[in-house]
């Protein structure tokens, strides 16, 4: 980060475009209605923070900080998030809204996110234990060494969504929805089989 960049949140008038805010101390600081386009938050220190309806738009959130940070109705669109413990936050009720994100080593264990959305996401070597998903939408998205253990799935959407791995032992699936072929992936447990005819 440059110095002087944070002169530009004492008025908040211009807008937050193609910000260079990595490593940046941004603590306890509150954002209302904001939304961050193109701005890198690589490694910044965003500790107590309060994000409210704010929208992402290209960002990088690559190995935040954010122990007791709140992301209330946040909405995340063609962003890089890499590394983000969300359990750490300070509070396990979110109202997410991915959408075309690279979601890489997150972790959203623990977590309550019924009719969270993850759409046409690239979500790879994650984590989903213990975490509230009920009508949760994944649609179109790629899965990859991501973790779903004790988490309740039931009437979430896997349509067009592939390389998932779901144990339906020890989640709840009822009245979820899956798409041929990938719904093949929810039997591999049971180290059967199967033959087309």
């Amino acid at each position: 980060m440059k110095e002087g960049q944070l002169d530009f949140f004492g008025d908040g008038e211009e807008g937050f475009l193609h910000r260079d805010l990595s490593g940046a101390d941004l603590r306890g600081r509150e954002f209302l209605g904001q939304t961050f386009s193109a701005c890198d938050f690589s490694e910044a220190l965003l500790g107590g923070c309060r994000f409210e309806d704010c929208v992402f738009e290209a960002c990088n959130l690559s190995n935040p900080r954010i122990e007791k940070a709140s992301f209330i109705d946040g909405r995340f669109q063609d962003c890089k998030l890499v590394g983000v413990n969300f359990y750490h936050c300070g509070q396990s009720i979110f109202d997410f809204h991915f959408e075309a994100c690279r979601l890489w080593s997150c972790n959203f264990s623990e977590l309550q996110m019924k009719r969270s959305r993850f759409l046409r996401c690239d979500i790879a070597d994650s984590f989903f234990q213990n975490a509230f998903l009920a009508e949760a939408d994944f649609s179109g998205s790629s899965f990859r060494s991501t973790l779903f253990h004790n988490s309740d799935l039931r009437k979430a959407s896997f349509e067009g969504a592939h390389g998932y791995s779901i144990d339906p032992r020890s989640n709840r699936i009822e009245k979820a929805i899956f798409s041929v072929p990938d719904v093949l992936a929810l039997v591999e447990c049971f180290d059967i089989v199967i033959k087309e005819p």
